[in-house]
């Protein structure tokens, strides 16, 4: 299961920064694991779904990357995923950043 987690969109400036002359959409999802697949109610465990859609002329480009199964505290993974929108982190580099954050709880 996945549930919308927000949305944010990479500013002018921040392309311009990058050399990049299309617009970019960041979305963000919490993922869990169906409760049906689990025993207990307590082994449910949240991971993260990045996906940044670009648009490029009239050709619309979409990279995603699920982590699934992160962490069982579904407050923890909201508090990463509102991290990872107010840095505006990409797929390509969700991973990485995930992992650092985790460093720090």
């Amino acid at each position: 299961m996945k549930f919308f987690f927000g949305c944010t969109f990479m500013s002018r400036e921040e392309l311009a920064d990058i050399g990049v002359e299309y617009p970019i959409k960041l979305e963000y999802y919490k993922t869990k694991t169906n409760e049906e697949d689990v025993k207990n109610i307590n082994d449910i465990k949240y991971g993260i779904e990045v996906i940044k859609t670009s648009y490029i002329n009239e050709k619309v480009n979409v990279e995603k990357r699920t982590i699934p199964e992160i962490i069982k505290d579904e407050l923890r993974i909201e508090q990463i995923l509102d991290k990872l929108k107010q840095n505006k982190v990409t797929p390509v580099s969700a991973e990485y950043v995930i992992e650092d954050l985790l460093k720090e709880y």
